[in-house]
């Protein structure tokens, strides 16, 4: 399934602003002026508001929790969502379930990424520094990890769950899309509004036109829906007077388990300074992969080989020793893990078809990107995508 960039992917179509239930917005980007002026709009025309004030100052801070039944993880950045986005904060993951109280399991990571690359400061993790020559930075080259299956929807999880525009598509789809009322949520007056989508989505033609979707939000509808692994993703959102996202939870339910997400916004305008990290100071997770997968193949290769004939004194000659296993950090339930993938914390994404029970013991799902805690496929037991992380 192709990977959607999640910064771009909501691109809904422009409505005038005579158009938006008679209220005058503002000529300059089309948001609301006032909380009166927001509550007089219908659901998609609110939708599509919060699509243009995203565009309108496309950066903030954002808070994460993403929740299965196995795995927790949270994240705090700073991020931008433009077409040059940028993630700057950290990482901790923690045990899933209610009756956990997400009980933190790992060290809060610090994670920065900028120009298709992420990096996640891991080298003082006991089980990956071995790996890493000391080198402080795990790099993941996005673009690069695209190529490789085992590695494809790695890293990306932060980003599909820190940005809005999935959880405003997914929306924007729902034919059950409401207006749910005017709250306040976090000492902020909002409008609130939820709506969902379901397997049968994922194909449904129509969707495409619907509330002025692309195909190519269409496409990452479909994403979401692990092209109908996901039998239902619910999505509650939260706007203030300027049309800015507040909030936004979801659920994400499939035959593995369920996925929760609570994201929370806050200064918008707000930009992500992330200070590029010099290459002898990282370790290439490409490489690093690219070396468990050869040690793993010879390793396999050894096996198929007939038993070595026996030497003269009746002893059989020893094999070679296989290549180490490599250790993992906490599996998450978003990406299936793989023998010569070394694993890296990551995040669980509100997609669906990355991981199973049947393929992870400990995770469950995430498909468009990746990392901590999945119910069906977006996203990462290695560092995954991120999830973004909708929005």
């Amino acid at each position: 399934m192709p990977r959607k960039q999640i910064w771009s992917g909501a691109v809904l179509a422009a409505v005038a602003a005579s158009s938006l239930t008679g209220c005058s917005l503002k000529a300059s980007d089309g948001t609301p002026q006032s909380f009166a002026q927001l509550s007089a709009l219908s659901a998609p025309a609110a939708i599509q508001a919060a699509d243009r004030a995203v565009d309108a100052h496309p950066s903030a801070k954002v808070h994460t929790v993403l929740t299965t039944a196995t795995a927790s993880e949270t994240s705090d950045v700073t991020a931008v969502f433009d077409e040059h986005p940028t993630v700057q904060g950290t990482l901790v993951e923690g045990a899933g379930g209610p009756s956990t109280g997400g009980a933190q399991s790992s060290p809060a990571i610090p994670i920065q990424y900028a120009d298709g690359v992420m990096y996640m400061k891991m080298g003082a993790i006991p089980q990956m520094a071995a790996q890493m020559d000391g080198k402080p930075w795990l790099k993941m080259d996005l673009r690069a990890m695209a190529q490789d299956p085992n590695t494809a929807s790695f890293g990306t999880d932060v980003l599909e769950n820190t940005s809005p525009s999935k959880g405003l598509t997914v929306l924007a789809a729902a034919k059950d899309l409401h207006v749910v009322g005017a709250e306040q949520h976090g000492g902020v007056q909002t409008m609130h509004y939820a709506g969902s989508v379901n397997g049968a989505d994922a194909t449904d033609p129509n969707i495409a036109g619907h509330n002025g979707l692309t195909q190519e939000d269409a496409d990452v509808v479909g994403d979401a829906l692990g092209q109908g692994v996901v039998t239902k993703l619910g999505y509650d959102l939260w706007l203030n007077a300027k049309g800015q996202p507040v909030a936004m939870t979801f659920t994400e339910t499939t035959p593995a388990g369920d996925m929760t997400g609570e994201i929370d916004y806050s200064a918008w305008g707000t930009e992500a300074a992330v200070t590029p990290i010099p290459d002898n100071q990282s370790a290439d997770f490409v490489a690093m992969v690219k070396s468990e997968e050869a040690a793993q193949g010879s390793q396999d290769a050894g096996r198929a080989t007939p038993s070595s004939p026996a030497s003269s004194d009746g002893s059989s000659t020893p094999s070679s020793p296989s290549a180490p296993s490599t250790p993992s950090s906490p599996s998450t339930p978003s990406t299936p893990s793989t023998p010569s993938t070394p694993s890296v914390p990551g995040t669980p994404t509100p997609t669906g078809t990355s991981s199973s029970s049947s393929t992870n013991s400990t995770t469950s799902s995430s498909t468009t990107s990746s990392s901590t805690t999945s119910s069906s496929s977006a996203s990462s037991s290695a560092p995954s995508s991120t999830s973004t992380p909708g929005a």
